[in-house]
């Protein structure tokens, strides 16, 4: 039985050990907070499950599989995760993000539909339509619960047989010191820290680590996902959903935030982006100018340079160690679907995916939204 540790139990750590687990390797996992817990990118109430990604079918198909994991694990945990309201881009373009989109979701034959302006209109209590020239929607996308579907993945994990150990990790060699002085190690190792991977490999990993500020106001009862469905403005970058368990309509700036230390708590949002926020939804939901702001939530992006991820052996241990991150603000939704891959990787049935390698990269379109408001 081959053996695995596997660092961090947020959405890309959990996942790898759940899938690991399920295939009879002999996993840990090791995080030193609850799997989902609020200082991780993995944790909160809710991440986008959205197919497109411009004419990049690679995340197309695996934003599409990972929609079936995740059905499957809520029939597995009888959770309740994934809420299909449906999804909407907010085109500014003909020949932009979205076009690209389009065709990439039809090659692959995932649904989607073009909506003119008026049609648009009918999935929002009001839609202001300035500057937009068409609305691209994704019927069977929707809203994942994330810190429940971490929390989720992990207790799947355990009753298949991993093994979760809450300590602070550290490199040591090709294995793992924990903060109690043990020295752990495996077959594999994979490190799947989120925003601490940086500090851990300062030498090999290039990620900046972001700001990211969340706003949720309060709204009537019209203004629930579902129906409302989530949307994305890509080239205006902003993103959001309407109030999903009543936590209010969130409008997230999707500009990229100042730098970030992860180990900073409690965090203060900034008062720029409440402005933009704002800015926003006067621009797009009129009848929500002057909305209260029932809460703020800070998290962070874990930015590689080209917004892919990293997932790749470590240059001086090779198979035996595997560095595994980069969500780049995009990642949450993958996370099952990327495990599969992982998979192969990890038992050399194939080799890694050079774009998710270590080392310099140029800097290429952004996979999550234009990041300029």
């Amino acid at each position: 039985m081959p053996s695995t540790i596997v660092v961090g139990a947020g959405v890309f750590g959990a996942a790898l050990a759940d899938l690991l687990a399920r295939e009879q390797w002999d996993v840990t996992l090791v995080d030193r907070f609850e799997p989902g817990h609020e200082r991780a990118e993995s944790g909160g109430e809710s991440r986008l499950l959205r197919f497109s990604h411009g004419s990049d079918a690679w995340y197309t198909r695996s934003a599409w599989r990972a929609r079936e994991l995740w059905r499957e694990l809520e029939r597995d945990t009888g959770s309740e995760l994934l809420v299909e309201s449906g999804l909407v881009w907010f085109a500014r373009r003909d020949d932009g993000w979205e076009a690209d989109s389009e065709r990439a979701l039809r090659e692959e034959g995932v649904p989607v539909e073009r909506l003119d302006l008026n049609d648009a209109e009918a999935l929002y209590p009001t839609l202001g339509t300035d500057g937009l020239r068409y609305v691209l929607h994704e019927p069977c996308a929707g809203i994942l619960r994330a810190g429940d579907a971490t929390r989720a993945l992990a207790r799947r994990a355990q009753k298949s047989g991993a093994k979760l150990e809450h300590a602070t990790a550290r490199p040591d060699g090709a294995a793992v010191l924990l903060d109690d002085g043990r020295r752990l190690e495996a077959d594999r190792v994979v490190w799947a820290c989120g925003a601490w991977l940086a500090g851990l490999f300062p030498e090999i990993v290039r990620m900046r680590v972001t700001q990211q500020d969340l706003f949720f106001f309060d709204a009537p009862p019209e203004w629930n996902t579902p129906p409302v469905p989530g949307f994305v403005d890509y080239d205006g970058a902003a993103y959001g959903l309407g109030s999903l368990d009543s936590y209010g309509v969130k409008v997230a700036p999707d500009v990229e935030g100042l730098t970030l230390d992860p180990d900073t708590w409690p965090r203060a949002h900034a008062p720029v982006n409440e402005q933009r926020a704002r800015e926003y939804a006067r621009l797009r939901f009129p009848a929500l100018a002057d909305a209260p702001l029932k809460s703020v939530a800070v998290c962070q992006y874990s930015l590689t340079d080209d917004t892919h991820f990293i997932a790749a052996p470590h240059p001086e241990h090779g198979a035996a160690v595997w560095i595994y991150g980069g969500g780049s603000g995009h990642g949450f939704k993958h996370g099952p679907a990327l495990a599969e891959r992982m998979l192969a990787w990890l038992s050399e049935r194939e080799g890694p995916e050079p774009r998710f390698g270590l080392g310099p990269r140029d800097p290429d379109r952004s996979l999550r939204t234009a990041g300029t408001a």
